[in-house]
Order: structure tokens, then C-alpha cells, then sequence
């Protein structure tokens, strides 16, 4: 009863001084908006590399490439011994490890592709029929590259909606010649729209790894491997056996590029660590800032009060009932501008992400976990307690003969 007789004081208190309170609210509103809009963010942001991250493998892929050139005392040297990969390193890795699921080949290059007069720059790759797989890309018309296609290098084409768009037009590309680099290709198959971290993957034209090999760029080697592994816990594992295997056919100081899908999502976390990090230090300036402005209030309050505050205890009230008083006005006040500030950092997520979503045309949600937004009211109930203290502590010590007598 004396808790919600209290709170009752306090909310009237705060009505009765409604610009001063507002004021005071401001710091509290802002520091946990802030706080609130933070973590919102760098949520989405992490949800938003995760799910962008998985349709490349996420934590299962592994990027070898080899090294020709290397930096040495801040000068790249060429290496003396350099020997690229080719198809059969690609078979020679899948015997590293039986945690291996699907390797293909890396051999990207650009070229027009014309039919009749339109013509187009696109992204061509050399690639094999575990390609669709891995990536998790579907195949809207069509087919996709069989083994045979690879083995009788073929010259068919599987390509992306932009190629079709620019190309084809409104015509059905399934069954059509095309041309790249003056040699024509049968399409084969086209594949579904789709994004990644915004960049559109339409404009990609994927051939039998052979042929891109025989037929456009005259040579044997590729420009790397794509491995996957069966799980995200076998990439640390497999990437020694990779480099192993590889060392072993092309000599011990062979120098390869490696990479896990793993280390990068670790880096993204400490970098998204970071930046919380950094963004939460400013965010709890503006809590310091609030919590001073509530110490403020408190303190005027007690001055102004004192007289009521010696009525009180000349009729018997215990200073620990003042203290609870005037701690709780304290909690009261940074509890609703912590409440307050909660709805201005939602909605400070949800226009940050509509802007980017907009302008960089990509994913990106607003997070707002509900451990977040218990944080933020945690923190502002506890700045509430620190802060209202002092002022508390001061009223309940008031002599009733002084106070009744203060002016």
C-alpha cells in the first residue's frame, strides 16, 4: 500500500512540474533510445550477414586460391615457384577428407554475350554440375550443366535473368542460340532471380568448366577451389588437409590464399562486437547525462518539499519511508523516460532499416530482442537507484525543527 501510494506521489510530482519533468525525461528518453536503436541495428546487421553469408555456405565454405605474387618487407614479390591448380587438383582434394562435401572449381572471366544486335557484359563461369547445388540456386527453366556437358565440353549455357533480360527481351531464351566471344552457345536452362549483400547474380552465364577452359581462355588451369564441408565444425579441420594435399603435387613452397566461410563470420562478429562497443560508450554518455538530470530534479525537489518533508516527520514518519519516497520518485521518473525511450529506439530501428533497405536495396531488419529491451529498462531502473540516492538520503536526514522553519 505505501509502495502504490508512493508511486502515486511520484506521478503526481511529476504532473505538477510538467516542463521541468520533460526536460529531465529528454536524457533518459535519448540514452535508452539510443541504447535500444544500437542494438536493434547491429542485430539486424548480424541477421543480415548470416542469412546473406548462407546461400554462399555460410560457415561450411573453404576459398583456396593460389598465390603468385606476395607481399615481403612491403614490396610484392613474384614467387619463383608458382604453379596454378587445375581440374585435377579438384579431384586429388576430394580425397583430403571425407568431411568434404562438394568442391568445384573456380574460373570466372567477362565477355559480351550477343544475340542479333543486343549484346551485354556478363559474368562468365566456368563451372560443373555440383554448382547448383551448393549455392542453393534453382533452376527456373530448363536444366542445369550435366556431367556430360563437361566431359564432351559442350558448348551450352545456363544463364541468369539480366542476361535474359538484356538479350533475349520478352522471348523465351530455353532453346536459343547465343553468342560469346563469336562461338554460339546453346541456353540450356535459366536460373531464379536472386541477391546477394545486394548484387544482382543475373547477370552471370555459367558453362562447362572444360569448355571456358578450351573454347574461351586456351588453358588448363582454374583460378581456384570452392570447397564445402559437411558441417560448419569440419572447416578448421579440413583447411590443413586441403593445403596438405596441394603442397604434396605442387611442392612444399607452393603459396595458397586460404579462407573459411568460419573466420570470416568470426571477424563479422568482432567487428559487429566493436561497433557496439564503440556506439554503446556514446549511447551511455546520454544515460550519465540523464541520470545527472534526475540527481538534479531530485535534489530541487527535497528543497522545495522540505517544509512538507518536516510536517511529515513531526507526525511520526520514519526517515526510511522518506527514503523510499523520494527513491522511489527517482525510479518512477527514469522508469518512464526509460519506457519512453524504448518506443523512440524501435522506431529508430525500424527507419534506420527502411533507409537502408531502400537505398542499398538489400535485407536489413530492424532486431528488437526482448533481453534488449529488458536491458534498457534495467539500466534506467538502476540510474533511477544510483542517482536518486543522494537526494533521497538528504531529505530523510532532514532536521524536522530546521525544516518546518525553512523559508
Amino acid at each position: 500500500m505505501i509502495l502504490l501510494e508512493s508511486i502515486g506521489i511520484a506521478f503526481s510530482q511529476l504532473w505538477a512540474n510538467k516542463i521541468r519533468s520533460t526536460l529531465t525525461l529528454l536524457g533518459m528518453l535519448i540514452g535508452v533510445g539510443s541504447v535500444v536503436g544500437i542494438v536493434s541495428i547491429s542485430e539486424g546487421m548480424r541477421r543480415m550477414v548470416y542469412e546473406e553469408f548462407g546461400k554462399l555456405g555460410g560457415a561450411n565454405f573453404i576459398y583456396v586460391v593460389p598465390r603468385e605474387w606476395v607481399n615481403r618487407d612491403g614490396r610484392w614479390v613474384r614467387l619463383a615457384h608458382f604453379e596454378p591448380l587445375t581440374m585435377e587438383d579438384v579431384e586429388l582434394v576430394k580425397l583430403a577428407s571425407d568431411r568434404i562435401d562438394v568442391i568445384l572449381p573456380l574460373l570466372p572471366m567477362s565477355a559480351d554475350v550477343r544475340v542479333g544486335k543486343s549484346s551485354y557484359k556478363a559474368q562468365i563461369e566456368g563451372t560443373i554440375p555440383a554448382y547448383a547445388k551448393a549455392y542453393d540456386w534453382k533452376v527456373e527453366q530448363g536444366r542445369f550443366l550435366l556431367d556430360t556437358d563437361i566431359s564432351a565440353n559442350r558448348r551450352v549455357a545456363v544463364i541468369g535473368q539480366k542476361v535474359v533480360e538484356e538479350v533475349f527481351g520478352s522471348r523465351l531464351a530455353v532453346g536459343r542460340e547465343m553468342k560469346i566471344q563469336g562461338q554460339r552457345y546453346d541456353v540450356i536452362g535459366v536460373m531464379a532471380e536472386r541477391k546477394i549483400f545486394g548484387q544482382d547474380w543475373g547477370d552471370r552465364v555459367l558453362l562447362p568448366v572444360t569448355t571456358t577452359q578450351k573454347r574461351l581462355l586456351g588453358v588448363k588451369r582454374i583460378a581456384g577451389l570452392f570447397l564445402y564441408t559437411k558441417s560448419p565444425d569440419d572447416a578448421p579441420t579440413v583447411q590443413p588437409l586441403v593445403l596438405q594435399e596441394l603442397r604434396q603435387r605442387h611442392g612444399r613452397e607452393a603459396e595458397y590464399e586460404i579462407q573459411s566461410g568460419k573466420g570470416i563470420l568470426d571477424q563479422v562478429e568482432k567487428t559487429i562486437m566493436v561497433m557496439k562497443m564503440v556506439t554503446g560508450g556514446i549511447a551511455g554518455i546520454s544515460l550519465l547525462v540523464g541520470g545527472i538530470g534526475i540527481m538534479n530534479i531530485m535534489l530541487v525537489s527535497v528543497t522545495e518539499r522540505t517544509r512538507e518533508i518536516g510536517i511529515r516527520k513531526a507526525l511520526g514518519a520514519r526517515p526510511l519511508t522518506l527514503l523510499a519516497q523520494f527513491i522511489v520518485e527517482a525510479v518512477v521518473l527514469s522508469l518512464f523516460g526509460g519506457a519512453l525511450g524504448v518506443g523512440l529506439g524501435v522506431s529508430l530501428g525500424l527507419g534506420i532499416s527502411a533507409a537502408i533497405e531502400h537505398f542499398a536495396e538489400f535485407p536489413f531488419p530492424s532486431v528488437v530482442s526482448s533481453s534488449s529491451v529488458v536491458l534498457a529498462l534495467a539500466i534506467s531502473t538502476a540510474i533511477g537507484l544510483f542517482f536518486g540516492i543522494f537526494p533521497a538520503a538528504r531529505a530523510a536526514r532532514l532536521d524536522p525543527v530546521e525544516a518546518l522553519s525553512f523559508e
